[in-house]
């Protein structure tokens, strides 16, 4: 991920703007570069807050999501370091309070004019809140607090040619380590090391249109056996065709298409192969209308039911700026999950309204509406929830 794109996402996730420019946050000299602070604090009502079929619990939730973020250049090189926070308070059930943080960085080089270099690193305390992950349906009341996990993260991508050659290759190499650190009894099972290799090809066509051919080989190491059954060691392994393109500034878009083989280290279990495919594609037919449709169908690795997970997932998202103050975003998910070595599936809806008023230019207020639905084979796993949340970004 290039530092501008991690740039961008930061500003995005701590102002929840729609299309449009709208209040960009300040910052301030320090050192060799400048510091942009902001923060974000919500107040939520969640009508299930342990995503359970019957006896639901509802609550109100407090959130606090400070960033602060260095960004120094030098030259054509380009660096990121940003701490970024969540702070959770549920008024009602105390246990489920949570704090969790990510520190990272980012660097962009650029020797010369014939190959970049984007290398990140990351280090955070994160957690699982209760009715997720392998605390979902039944289990998520006999945990006694949210599951809190440690996750590093260390990548490279070498680009050889860059945007403006006929023909270039990417190099890709990634490191993620997650370890839980609470509710062992349940969650050591789950702790694991992954490393992925990768490889794209692309050739130009015209403009600002690719098309590539690419390979990845991405290895799963667990710390422990399963509680039932062998290893979940294993390797996927996936070849893809694909394009990138944009069109007169109002259509872009990325789509890979191809196949993921699934091999297991122990021969008792199953390998598995399906078709591969993930799509982005924005439509801005104003420059105050933007339309998002993403597409994605790939494996995950499971929490604790099956030996990994097949899900796909369609969602499309409208964003309207209806002045320069005031925008809207619509969103709709359709998924599904498959629980590969179970009998389990899952078809889920996530339906959500919201809007954005730059109430100052350091000032953006808002309000969201989301209903979250899950239907499963299994009943214990099915739920729906209404959440409705306030929020308040802020900056210099």
């Amino acid at each position: 991920m290039q530092m501008n794109r991690v740039v961008t996402l930061i500003l995005v996730v701590g102002w929840s703007f729609g299309v449009e420019a709208g209040p960009q946050p300040q910052s301030f000299d320090f050192g060799a570069g400048k510091v942009i602070p902001m923060l974000k604090v919500s107040q939520k009502q969640d009508d299930n807050i342990y995503s359970q079929v019957t006896n639901e619990q509802s609550d109100t939730v407090t959130l606090v999501s400070p960033v602060v973020q260095f960004q120094a250049q030098k030259d054509s090189d380009s660096y990121a370091v940003t701490y970024s926070g969540d702070f959770g308070k549920y008024w009602d059930n105390s246990r489920d309070n949570f704090d969790d943080h990510t520190l990272s960085f980012d660097a962009l080089l650029s020797p010369n004019d014939y190959y970049t270099i984007d290398v990140g690193a990351s280090v955070a305390r994160l957690h699982e809140g209760r009715g997720e992950g392998s605390s979902e349906g039944i289990n998520a009341l006999q945990r006694p607090e949210p599951d809190e996990y440690d996750l590093s993260d260390i990548n490279a991508v070498l680009d050889l040619g860059r945007d403006s050659a006929k023909v270039g290759l990417e190099l890709e190499a990634q490191r993620t380590d997650q370890e839980y650190t609470n509710n062992q009894s349940e969650t050591r099972y789950r702790d694991r090391v992954s490393t992925q290799l990768g490889a794209r090809v692309y050739t130009k066509l015209s403009g600002k249109t690719r098309v590539f051919f690419g390979l990845s080989q991405q290895d799963f190491a667990y710390d422990e056996l399963p509680l039932f059954g062998p290893t979940l060691d294993s390797e996927n392994q996936k070849w893809f065709v694909g394009a990138r393109w944009e069109v007169t500034g109002k259509t872009s878009g990325e789509v890979r298409v191809g196949n993921l083989d699934k091999d297991f280290d122990a021969s008792t279990r199953s390998d598995d192969d399906f078709g591969f495919w993930t799509a982005s594609v924005t439509w801005s037919p104003k420059s105050y209308s933007v339309i998002n449709f993403t597409a994605n169908n790939d494996a995950r690795e499971t929490n604790g039911t099956g030996a990994y997970i097949e899900s796909r997932d369609f969602s499309v998202s409208w964003q309207h700026a209806w002045s320069q103050r005031l925008r809207s975003t619509v969103s709709l998910n359709d998924g599904s999950d498959s629980y590969q070595g179970s009998p389990r599936s899952d078809d889920r809806t996530d339906l959500s309204f919201g809007i954005d008023y730059d109430w100052q230019r350091w000032m953006n207020i808002g309000a969201r509406y989301q209903f979250s639905d899950r239907e499963s084979n299994q009943n214990q796993f099915d739920y729906d929830k209404n959440v409705f949340l306030v929020n308040v970004n802020l900056s210099l």
